[in-house]
């Protein structure tokens, strides 16, 4: 159940157009490929009461958990691109996310686009997917409660990405800032130039050309993330 819930929350397996089926056979497989590392040892004398219900919601619980956590990286990049869209002033550009069903700007797509190649290149799905059989070790198979305190966890994680969108859109954001006091400079001391329509095709170049030159900065800003994302994921199973 903790398998099959992590497929259903998981960024890769959690969409939209991913056919039931798929996300069935692929939880099969995973739970046939950990069952020989796990084994029965880490199954409690608990299983043999008459709690096996709790104890399922309870794994339910840490699956959507582990896999909601291992949307993190995922979510910061999207912060990320739905601020600097604002910034320069396309947020109107949207596409169609199949993914979500929902309408997404131009700029947030790429920025997830490139966190997804970047994950699979270092074989974030796997270091995840090792996660999810280390915990069994933390939280094996019990009837035992899952503590209050967690929920706190999880609201001081969504603030701490919500930090973190903001520090990677902050070079795109603080660039248009100054150019945006620049031009109101240009406009008070040539009131001729209309400030309005000229800035907006100035703050999406300069826009582009900050994150041209920032992309390594980014790749370099993704590992941490990344790794950050990890090591929240085992906090929070820790505190459960």
């Amino acid at each position: 159940m903790r398998i099959s819930a992590f497929v259903v929350a998981w960024p890769v397996f959690g969409m939209g157009q991913m056919p039931n089926l798929t996300k069935v056979l692929f939880a099969l497989v995973v739970a046939f490929v950990v069952f020989p590392v796990v084994g029965w040892g880490h199954v409690t004398q608990d299983l043999q009461s008459g709690l096996i219900v709790w104890m399922t919601i309870r794994e339910v619980f840490i699956g959507l958990a582990f896999g909601f956590l291992a949307r993190i990286f995922f979510f910061v990049a999207s912060i990320g691109g739905q601020l600097a869209s604002v910034s320069m002033g396309i947020s109107s550009a949207q596409l169609f996310s199949p993914a979500t069903g929902e309408s997404t700007s131009a700029l947030e797509k790429v920025q997830v686009i490139l966190a997804t190649i970047f994950f699979l290149t270092i074989d974030g799905h796997l270091i995840f997917l090792s996660g999810l059989v280390d915990s069994y070790q933390l939280l094996p198979l019990s009837v035992s409660g899952v503590d209050v305190a967690v929920f706190g966890t999880f609201g001081q994680l969504l603030g701490e990405v919500m930090l973190i969108g903001v520090k990677v859109a902050a070079p795109v954001m603080i660039a248009v800032l100054f150019m945006n006091l620049t031009m109101a400079v240009i406009g008070r001391a040539v009131p001729q130039i209309n400030v309005l329509i000229t800035s907006l095709p100035v703050n999406i170049l300069v826009g582009f050309l900050i994150l041209i030159l920032a992309m390594p900065l980014m790749v370099w800003q993704m590992g941490d993330i990344l790794e950050y994302s990890v090591d929240r994921v085992f906090s929070v199973l820790k505190a459960m």
